[in-house]
């Protein structure tokens, strides 16, 4: 049988290609293989290959990929963009091929413990305004999952002054506590994996995202502990070849994937069993329903439209993009539902060859940037790679937009940490 939208394919082989390659630190003599590019490919090429399963329905509950007309042209689009910003990853590193990790003489686990011991107080604070907000929510919803997710949509468009604001301070209070989680991937990495305290931990973290009905609180806690924990293994590794990975970290990278697929099957309001765990086990592909945000997105554009020239990367909207919304917001579109990418915006900003020459741009700047902070590795600088990695991890999940506020929230949030912290000359 032939298959549908190959293209979806090959961009996975070549995420898996050059994935594999980072982990072998092919190329990478004496430095760590986290860096931004590394998860940039695993992100990209798991939403590419959730792309070319659904697309030739081999996976997923739905056949809206059945008369989906544009997918082969986002497909090829893709790939070309992929070959550009891994060209621009391979630039940076050569540009900097001598630059060797250096690690500074006062950071160990003491440091780092004593960091997070005097940060700790976020977590509660940040656990408090969650309580607050999930009590409040359930008041309403009950303990329906699905209901929550229902109730936070219908009410965020007329929210009271009051719960505004305490969503506004939830979500900055949020990348502080981010970073707390960070530092607490690094000392899980040089101590050791202590369940009880990581369970606690992410018990602490969850309730204010949580109360949105989402599975975002799962990812904003597992994946910047991961990101810091292999970060600083790495490092280790370079300290002391004899260190070896903790096993329970395996059952920390299936976790996020299991919880995923439980909170999906709540969010649809049905039973946890083996049938519907099979049935949404497709789940892990959930950022490839950007395609279907883009498919619809390409089917809405007139055949002439003006460039935005920036304004939809910075979150003004140009006037087609904004019409698009708007009609989307009037008449039901799945993708009005669907996560976005960072592709859009930028292609409606720049076409297609402005957009390939801002991509290599953009992400040869990242990586070159994390790479330099390699020369003097601090806690600060470790936290500011880890930033960079986050970055470029959502650019499959989040419009590019979405991806520039995250990162001057999450940098601004590091100068504020670094101060309150003492960070610099750690």
């Amino acid at each position: 049988m032939l298959m549908e939208n190959i293209d979806f394919l090959y961009s996975f082989i070549l995420c898996l290609v050059f994935a594999i390659a980072n982990f072998l630190k092919l190329g990478m003599r004496n430095k760590t293989y986290v860096l931004p590019s590394t998860f940039f490919a695993l992100m990209w090429g798991l939403t590419s290959l959730g792309g070319f399963l659904y697309s030739n329905l081999l996976v997923g509950v739905t056949d809206y990929y059945n008369g989906a007309d544009y997918l082969q042209e986002i497909s090829s689009y893709q790939l070309m963009i992929l070959f550009v910003v891994f060209s621009a990853f391979l630039l940076a590193r050569f540009k900097r091929r001598k630059v060797a990790v250096k690690v500074t003489a006062n950071f160990g686990s003491a440091d780092i413990v004593s960091i997070r011991r005097k940060m700790r107080w976020v977590l509660y604070l940040f656990f408090a305004i969650g309580m607050y907000r999930l009590v409040s929510v359930v008041s309403v919803t009950g303990w329906d999952y699905s209901a929550m997710r229902s109730y936070y949509i219908d009410s965020r468009s007329h929210f009271s002054f009051f719960d505004s604001n305490v969503i506004r301070i939830g979500s900055y209070l949020c990348q502080f506590a981010v970073f707390y989680i960070c530092i607490l991937g690094m000392e899980t990495a040089l101590q050791g994996i202590r369940l009880k305290k990581f369970i606690r931990e992410f018990l602490l973290f969850i309730p204010f995202q949580m109360s949105f009905g989402g599975r975002l609180f799962i990812l904003s806690f597992f994946v910047p502990f991961i990101f810091s924990y292999l970060l600083t293994y790495s490092i280790a590794v370079i300290r002391d070849k004899d260190k070896k990975i903790d096993r329970k970290f395996l059952l920390v990278l299936a976790s996020p994937i299991i919880m995923l697929v439980v909170v999906q099957i709540l969010k649809m309001n049905e039973t946890i069993n083996i049938k519907t765990i099979e049935a949404y086990s497709s789940e892990i592909f959930y950022t490839s329903t950007s395609y279907i945000h883009m498919n619809e997105l390409w089917g809405s554009l007139p055949s002439e439209y003006s460039l935005g020239y920036g304004l939809n990367c910075l979150g003004i909207g140009s006037s087609v993009y904004n019409h698009i919304i708007e009609m989307w917001n009037v008449v039901y579109n799945p993708a009005s539902v669907c996560v976005p990418s960072m592709i859009p915006q930028v292609f409606l900003d720049f076409g297609k060859c402005g957009s390939l020459v801002f991509f290599f741009i953009v992400f040869y700047m990242i990586e070159e940037k994390a790479i330099v902070c390699l020369k003097n590795l601090t806690t600060r600088n470790m936290l500011l790679i880890i930033l960079l990695c986050q970055t470029t991890y959502q650019t499959a999940s989040s419009s590019a937009f979405d991806c520039l506020r995250a990162f001057i929230v999450g940098y601004v949030a590091l100068v504020v940490f670094v101060q309150m912290t003492q960070l610099k000359s750690l």
